[in-house]
C-alpha cells in the first residue's frame, strides 16, 4: 500500500512538471520613492544585475517602473539615481503565473552633490520604518511560505528570530519576546492598531492556533522587539507592524490553495479594465473544521474561517485612498465520555465550549502636501468577542463549575500624522491615535475550584473608555556616519484618568566601514485587558478604580558586523525594567504571567516589578545562489517581584533558546524548482508551579503549591522541523507543493498539569506527535 501511495505521488508530480524545454518569463513592476518624503523619484535607473543582454529602464514621472519578459528565477534587481543611495533587492522569486510588484524607497545622499557614486547597499532585514534604530528588522511572504515550521504563519514565522520564543509548543502560535508575556505585543495592520489577530486566542492573551490572515495578502512588514520608535504606543515587549499589499491593478490573478491548515481562495486584479484601482482578498475554511462538520459530537477540534481584503483607489488629485478588513470565526467545544471510566485524568473530564471572533475594517488616505510633506489618516473600527464555559464533571455526574467568561469590545480608531523632510538630515513624524471603546464584560470565575464548588463574580459592567495617544519623532543624519532618532509618546487612558510621558532615543555610529554600534533607551507601557480595571467586589462597587498602566524602561545596545554583502553577524544586549505591574497583596500573583484565565476577587495594586536581562546574537546569510541560513541565540532572565515582595522567575523565563534555520534550493528541469529547508530548536523548559499532592488528592483534581510560584521547570527542548517546497513553472500557472514535518524528532510538549485518577497523583500532562503540514497551491 505504502509502495502505491509513493507510485501516485511520482505519477502525480511528473504529470504537473511536463512541459517543453521553453524558458518563461514574467513582469518585474513596482514603485520608487523618496525613503522619508515619499514622493514619487523619476528617472531612476532600473536594471537586473547580471543579465545579458541587460535587462533594464527608467521610471515614469510618477516612478513606476515596468521590466518586461524577465526570465523565471531567482534575480538581484539594482536602483540607481543620481544624488541618493543606490540599493540592491536580491534573490527576487519570479515565477511564471503571477507578476512580481516590488515597492522600494530610496534614501538621499549625506551629501548629494559631493557623493557621486555610492556603493549599492541591501540589508534585506532592514525594517520598512526609517525611524527604527535596532532590535527591529523586515520580514517577508517568501520567507513566512519557506522557512521549516513557518507554516505560513508571519508569529510562527518570528519564532525564528532572536529574543524570541515560543510561550506553549507548536499548537499555539502565542510568542515571547525577551521574556514578557504575548499580551504584551502590539498589533498593527496598515497603521491602525488591532486585536490580537490569531484564532481562538482569549481577549488579548496573544496567541492562538492561527493567524486570521494568510500570508498571500502580506507586503513586507516589521517585527520589532524592543526600544522601537515613538509612533509605536500600547507596547510592552514588541511590536508587529503589518501592511497588506495592493493588489494588481493591470492583470487578474488568483490562488486556489488546499492543505493540512484549511482551503484558500485568493484573487486580485483591476476593478475595472484600465483603471488604477485594484482589489485583492483571501478566504480560508479550516481542514480540521470540514473534519468537526463530518464527525458527530464535540472532540476538541478547533473550527475557524476568515476572509481578509483590500481595495486600493488611487486618485490624480485627491491622494490614495484603501479601503482594507479582516473578519475571523474560530471555536472550539470538548464533551467528557459518558462513561467516567474511561477518563484518566482531568483533562477527560473538563467540558467546555470557548468562541473567539474578531473583525477590523478602515479607510486610509495618504495625501502629498508639496515636495517633502505627506500626510496619512485612517479612520477604523475593530470588534473582538471572547466566550468560555467551562465545568469539571465528577464520576457522578454533578459538576464543578470554572468560568462563565463573555468580553465583547468594539473601538472606533481615528489616526492622522503628518511626514515631513526639512532636508536629507532631517524628518519627523508627528500624529495622534484617538480610540473609543465600546465594552460589555461578564466573567464569573472560580478561583479555587478545590473548595469553591459555583461561581464568584468577577466583573459585570458595560459601557465607554477612551484612549490617546500623540507622539512625535525625529530622525537626524548628524554625519554620514552617525544618525539619531529621537521622540516622544503621551498617552491618556479615560479609565484611570492616567497620562503618561515616554521618551525614545537611539542612535547609530558606523565606526569603520561594515561596522556599527548602536544605543536605544524607550520607556513603554501596556494597558491590561479591561477586566482587571473593572473588576468588582461583592457588594458591586470597583476593586481597582485607579490602578494604573503597566510599564518598562527599555535599555539595548547593538554592534552590527556586515561581513559581506549577503552575511551579516549582529550582538544585542538588553535590560528592561517593568514596574507599576498589578499584583495582588500578600501573594505570588502578577499580571506580568497573564493568562486568560486569571480569576481573583482580590483587589490589586501596582507595586510588582519585573526584569529582563539577556543577549541576543545573530548570525544570518541572505539567501545566493540557492543557499540561506540563520543561526540565532538568544541567553536570558525573566524574573519578578509579586504583591508578597519576594523575587520569582517568571512563567515564561526558559533561560536560553537557539535557532539554527536554512535551505537549499535548486533549479531542475529548466523552469522548476525544489528547495529543502530545516529548523533545529534547543531551548530551555516551560515553568509551572508546582503541584501540592496532598491538597490535589483530597480534592481529586489539580490544587497548586503557589508559595512555590514558577519554580518547577520541565527539561531542555530539542525541536527539528524540516520542509520541502516544490514549484513547478508552466505558461501562466504555476504549480507549488509544501511538505513540512514539525517536531521530527517527537519531543513531548508540556500543557499543564492533570490529576490522574488510577495513579491518584499531579502528573505531567501533554502531548508527544509530530506535526504535518502538507498544502498544494495553484497559481494563475
Amino acid at each position: 500500500m505504502r509502495n502505491q501511495r509513493i507510485l501516485i505521488v511520482f505519477i502525480f508530480l511528473s504529470l504537473l512538471s511536463r512541459v517543453e524545454a521553453q524558458q518563461l518569463f514574467q513582469n518585474i513592476k513596482g514603485t520608487v520613492l523618496d525613503a522619508d518624503s515619499h514622493q514619487p523619484l523619476p528617472g531612476v535607473n532600473v536594471y537586473i544585475l547580471d543579465s545579458n543582454p541587460t535587462l533594464g529602464t527608467i521610471t515614469s514621472p510618477e516612478g513606476d517602473f515596468l521590466l518586461n519578459n524577465v526570465p523565471i528565477g531567482r534575480h538581484n534587481i539594482q536602483f540607481s539615481f543620481l544624488g541618493y543611495e543606490a540599493a540592491i533587492i536580491r534573490e527576487v522569486v519570479v515565477g511564471s503565473a503571477k507578476e512580481v510588484v516590488l515597492n522600494i524607497k530610496l534614501k538621499e545622499q549625506f551629501n548629494a552633490l559631493n557623493e557621486i557614486v555610492v556603493k549599492p547597499e541591501e540589508r534585506k532585514d532592514k525594517p520598512q520604518n526609517s525611524m527604527a534604530t535596532l532590535s527591529a528588522r523586515s520580514f517577508s511572504v517568501e520567507e513566512a511560505m519557506r522557512y521549516a515550521g513557518g507554516w505560513n504563519d508571519p508569529a510562527r514565522l518570528a519564532s525564528s528570530f532572536a529574543g524570541v520564543s515560543m510561550a506553549e509548543g507548536v499548537n499555539d502560535n502565542a510568542i515571547v519576546i525577551r521574556g514578557n508575556a504575548p499580551k504584551g505585543i502590539l498589533w498593527r495592520l496598515e497603521g491602525v492598531e488591532i486585536p490580537a489577530p490569531n484564532h481562538l486566542n482569549g481577549v488579548n492573551n496573544g496567541g492562538g492556533i492561527e493567524t486570521v490572515f494568510s500570508v498571500n495578502m502580506l507586503a513586507n512588514s516589521d517585527f520589532f522587539t524592543g526600544a522601537f520608535p515613538a509612533e509605536y504606543g500600547n507596547a510592552m515587549s514588541g511590536a508587529f507592524d503589518m501592511r497588506f499589499r495592493t493588489g494588481n491593478n493591470q492583470k487578474r490573478e488568483s490562488t486556489f490553495q488546499v492543505g493540512s491548515q484549511g482551503i484558500d481562495i485568493s484573487s486580485e486584479g483591476p476593478l475595472k479594465k484600465g483603471s488604477e484601482a485594484s482589489y485583492l482578498f483571501n478566504y480560508r475554511y479550516s481542514t480540521m473544521g470540514l473534519i468537526g462538520n463530518i464527525m458527530d459530537g464535540n472532540f476538541g477540534l478547533p473550527a475557524y474561517q476568515d476572509l481578509s481584503f483590500k481595495v486600493h483607489l488611487p486618485t490624480s488629485q485627491a491622494g490614495e485612498f484603501s479601503l482594507w478588513g479582516i473578519g475571523g470565526l474560530s471555536s472550539v467545544a470538548f464533551d467528557p465520555d459518558s462513561d467516567p471510566m474511561e477518563w484518566k485524568n482531568t483533562f477527560d473530564n473538563n467540558k467546555y465550549d470557548t468562541g473567539s471572533d474578531i473583525a477590523a475594517t478602515g479607510m486610509n488616505h495618504k495625501i502629498n502636501i508639496g515636495s517633502k510633506s505627506y500626510v496619512n489618516t485612517s479612520l477604523a473600527l475593530t470588534y473582538d468577542r471572547f466566550t468560555m464555559v467551562s465545568d469539571q464533571i465528577n464520576a457522578d455526574q454533578s459538576s464543578v463549575a470554572l468560568a462563565n467568561h463573555y468580553e465583547d469590545n468594539t473601538k472606533l480608531i481615528i489616526s492622522s500624522y503628518i511626514n515631513h523632510k526639512f532636508n536629507n538630515k532631517h524628518s519627523n513624524r508627528t500624529g495622534i491615535n484617538y480610540t473609543t471603546q465600546w465594552y460589555d464584560i461578564d466573567v464569573q470565575g472560580n478561583p479555587n475550584p478545590e473548595e469553591q464548588p459555583g461561581l464568584i463574580e468577577i466583573t459585570d459592567q458595560n459601557g465607554t473608555a477612551e484612549y490617546m495617544q500623540l507622539y512625535s519623532q525625529s530622525k537626524f543624519r548628524i554625519k554620514p556616519t552617525w544618525d539619531v532618532n529621537v521622540g516622544i509618546h503621551a498617552s491618556y487612558y479615560g479609565v484611570n484618568n492616567e497620562l503618561v510621558f515616554e521618551p525614545r532615543l537611539g542612535s547609530t555610529w558606523r565606526f569603520i566601514p561594515m561596522h556599527s554600534f548602536s544605543l536605544a533607551y524607550g520607556k513603554h507601557s501596556k494597558l491590561e485587558p479591561l477586566r482587571f480595571y473593572e473588576a468588582s467586589g461583592s457588594n458591586g462597587d470597583l476593586l481597582n478604580p485607579d490602578l494604573a498602566v503597566t510599564k518598562a524602561h527599555h535599555f539595548v545596545f547593538s554592534y552590527d558586523y556586515r561581513i559581506n554583502s549577503n552575511l551579516k553577524l549582529k550582538v544585542e544586549p538588553y535590560y528592561q525594567h517593568l514596574y507599576d505591574v498589578p499584583v495582588v497583596e500578600g501573594s505570588t500573583i502578577s499580571l506580568i504571567n497573564y493568562e486568560w484565565d486569571m480569576y481573583f476577587s482580590d483587589p490589586l495594586n501596582n507595586s510588582g516589578t519585573g526584569s529582563n536581562v539577556g543577549v541576543d546574537i545573530t548570525l544570518e546569510r541572505y539567501m545566493k545562489e540557492g543557499l540561506y541560513y540563520m543561526l540565532t541565540g538568544s541567553i536570558f532572565d525573566s524574573k519578578y517581584i509579586g504583591g508578597d515582595r519576594v523575587e520569582y522567575n517568571t512563567s515564561f523565563n526558559r533561560n536560553f533558546v537557539f535557532n539554527l534555520l536554512g535551505g537549499k534550493e535548486w533549479a531542475v528541469k529548466g523552469n522548476n524548482t525544489i528547495g529543502l529547508n530545516g529548523k533545529l530548536t534547543y531551548m530551555g523548559g516551560n515553568r509551572f508551579t508546582p503541584p501540592d499532592q496532598e491538597a490535589s488528592h483530597q480534592a481529586q483534581m489539580v490544587v497548586l503549591d503557589e508559595s512555590k510560584a514558577f519554580e518547577w521547570q520541565e527539561e531542555n527542548k530539542l525541536f527539528l522541523d524540516i520542509g520541502i517546497n516544490y514549484r513547478i513553472n508552466k505558461s501562466k500557472v504555476a504549480h507549488v507543493i509544501t511538505i513540512q514535518a514539525k517536531n521530527v524528532l517527537m519531543q513531548s510538549e508540556m500543557f499543564g498539569w492533570a490529576y490522574d485518577f488510577e495513579q491518584q497523583k499531579v502528573v505531567e500532562h501533554g502531548l508527544t506527535m509530530m506535526y504535518p503540514y502538507l498544502t498544494y497551491r495553484l497559481e494563475f
